[in-house]
């Protein structure tokens, strides 16, 4: 009996970690800049929502301010992120979560990294009081 009730969970387990290697996996959305950054600065890249922001060393990649309520997969594409400036421990006052469709808390407050990715537990990505988050896969 017990190994009927373990098989539901091991699959679970695996699809979510087939997910996050799949969200590691995503196209990269710099396919458009050319090879190599020697053009000093100039950009013709527009930013559709004001949320993020392409980093220069990385391109396609994403910067969420610090404190906001992101959609994960629009706002906040899906992916691994990390504090901006890899701090040792999290900041004082820096707090975050994912929530599901009802707002019950999924994960919260586990460190200075986050990965988002398409599971129905991860709706919202909440973060408040911290340094902004860079996306690093």
């Amino acid at each position: 009996m017990s190994a009927r009730t373990a098989r539901p969970a091991l699959a679970a387990a695996s699809v979510l970690l087939l997910l996050a290697a799949l969200a590691g996996c995503a196209p990269d959305a710099g396919t458009d800049a050319p090879p190599s950054d020697s053009g000093a600065g100039s950009t013709t890249e527009e930013s559709t929502d004001e949320t993020m922001e392409d980093t220069p060393a990385d391109a396609g990649m994403v910067v969420l301010p610090g404190t906001g309520s992101y959609a994960i997969g629009t706002e906040a594409p899906y992916g691994g992120y990390q504090l901006t400036g890899e701090p040792v421990e999290v900041p004082a006052g820096c707090t975050w979560s994912i929530v599901d469709a009802d707002g019950a808390v999924a994960f919260a407050d586990q460190g200075g990294y986050v990965f988002l990715t398409d599971i129905p537990e991860a709706v919202t990505f909440i973060t408040d009081g911290c340094p902004d988050w860079e996306q690093f896969e």
